[in-house]
């Protein structure tokens, strides 16, 4: 199987992320226009997971390390680092998105980089406050996940990476 479910968090952090993502794009949307359609929540959630998927993988191994790295396993700490991560990754691709060349934005190169940014972008255009509202939903979803599959203590993984380990006591040879 997979090591310390990694499979599980990050196949977690492409379909619950993305559709969560939609679900707020369809509200703003229903909210402007008035009109609310199911086929219109499944298109968005259809684009959502093809335009997101790099971009949620990014923020959840970057999560992850980051708060590996802290040591915590506390969901509101997942969530709020969540928050401001999300924010800021969002903003940076954005950003990158938008000072592009042109010539990023035709032929082969356009369609591999529209894979990272088109998501952040659009996100940004719709509105930058709700980055901060999913990032931490779904930092705090990725935290549960994290914990079932890594049953020990990260604060005491650490702890034992820090120390050396002792030599094996030998015999002479006599």
């Amino acid at each position: 199987m997979t090591r310390h479910g990694t499979l599980a968090y990050y196949l977690a952090a492409w379909v619950i992320g993305c559709p969560v993502v939609a679900l707020v794009f369809w509200l703003i949307e229903s909210v402007q226009t008035g009109s609310a359609s199911s086929s219109a929540l499944l298109e968005i959630c259809f684009f959502a997971l093809m335009s997101g998927a790099l971009d949620s993988l990014l923020f959840a191994f970057l999560l992850r390390r980051m708060m590996h790295r802290v040591g915590t396993r506390n969901a509101a700490a997942w969530g709020l680092t969540g928050a401001a991560f999300s924010f800021a990754l969002v903003f940076l691709l954005a950003w990158i998105f938008q000072k592009l060349p042109g010539s990023m934005l035709q032929g082969p190169a356009y369609f591999l980089s529209s894979f990272v940014f088109t998501g952040p972008e659009a996100m940004w255009r719709s509105g930058w406050w709700q980055a901060p509202i999913e990032g931490a939903g779904i930092g705090a979803v990725l935290c549960l996940v994290d914990r079932a599959f890594n049953r020990v203590d990260v604060a005491e993984s650490s702890a034992v990476a820090d120390k050396p380990e002792a030599a094996p006591a030998r015999q002479s040879p006599a």
